[in-house]
């Protein structure tokens, strides 16, 4: 990672610190938590725009779902899910501002000079930590939906195509996450390094440590950006298609396909539907009479040959 101060660039990957670099970064002690700050703060929004994305999956399957008749225990499931999501939403929106707010050029001008040890990092690692809990509970939700939904013709076309899978990926950048945000680092006092000024060994390993703890967390932010880009695109035309042109029997303006405008879309397309009638494939659609039915038939069938064996053997044991 290099590390640009005004026309200078420097390193810390090489085995030895030169004096002129040791003076520049004593010069500039703040750079280092600047790094840190910037890239903890471009993460949360990343990760503020993954929970607005599920916000919107969940909405829309808990509003369908709730259409489904006598599979009460999914529905509730998918609603609670819900409900803790929107409110991961809320306290992210608290701390970082609505999304598309004009505020936020204000909050992100406000990180950067905020101590990273005793503000930054404790706020991100409570941030991760409430996002991974909330994830383990979308992960679980998003499995029993899909299972449900592949159950029935008519409801496999409602599923929106690898979001579990993104979603369990998303669970584990937030584990990394969170080990890269336990780490101690000495970004707020960088001067430190004077006392070691002849140990160029203690000096680079704290260096670097805070070299790694920026990458990784770069790196876990820039899956989370993809990831956006990816689902939200998904989305614009799942409302765009689904629920406008298949429910509502109209066109949706792209505006309204938008990250969390998308919900309106979906209550109103739940206005026009009454209810969601199941429809099992071949596979699945024996009902308990049919089984039974089948069952029975089985036996006799069981009994007839079972009869014809021991007729026959007795025969021979006659003659």
């Amino acid at each position: 990672m290099t590390y640009t101060i005004g026309d200078r660039r420097i390193s810390i990957e090489a085995d030895h610190l030169p004096p002129e670099t040791f003076e520049l970064i004593l010069s500039h002690p703040t750079l280092f938590k600047y790094c840190l700050n910037n890239v903890s703060y471009t993460c949360l929004i990343d990760l503020k725009k993954i929970i607005h994305l599920y916000g919107d999956v969940l909405t829309i399957y808990s509003t369908l779902l709730c259409k489904i008749p006598k599979y009460d225990d999914v529905t509730n499931f998918a609603s609670r899910t819900q409900m803790r999501v929107l409110q991961l939403e809320n306290s992210f929106n608290n701390l970082l501002g609505d999304y598309n707010s004009n505020n936020n050029l204000n909050f992100k001008e406000s990180w950067d000079d905020k101590s990273y040890e005793k503000e930054t990092r404790r706020a991100c690692l409570l941030c991760i930590q409430s996002a991974k809990e909330v994830f383990a509970q979308v992960i679980s939700c998003l499995n029993c939906i899909e299972v449900f939904f592949s159950t029935f013709d008519n409801l496999k076309k409602l599923l929106i195509p690898y979001l579990l899978g993104q979603a369990e990926e998303i669970h584990a950048s937030l584990d990394k996450l969170s080990d890269w945000f336990s780490v101690v680092t000495i970004a707020d006092d960088v001067v430190k390094i004077r006392s070691y000024k002849n140990d160029d060994s203690i000096i680079l390993q704290q260096l670097k440590k805070i070299e790694r703890i920026t990458s990784g967390i770069e790196r876990e932010s820039g899956i989370f950006n993809v990831t956006f880009k990816t689902f939200d695109q998904s989305l614009k035309s799942y409302t765009a298609i689904l629920l406008g042109r298949a429910i509502l029997k109209r066109d949706i303006g792209e505006e309204q396909c938008q990250i969390i405008r998308r919900r309106e879309v979906c209550f109103q397309a739940a206005e026009h539907v009454v209810n969601i009638p199941l429809h099992q494939d071949q596979l699945h659609s024996f009902s308990g009479t049919q089984i039974a039915k089948y069952a029975m038939i089985g036996s006799v069938v069981v009994f007839l040959l079972v009869s014809i064996v021991v007729y026959r053997l007795l025969k021979v044991l006659v003659w």
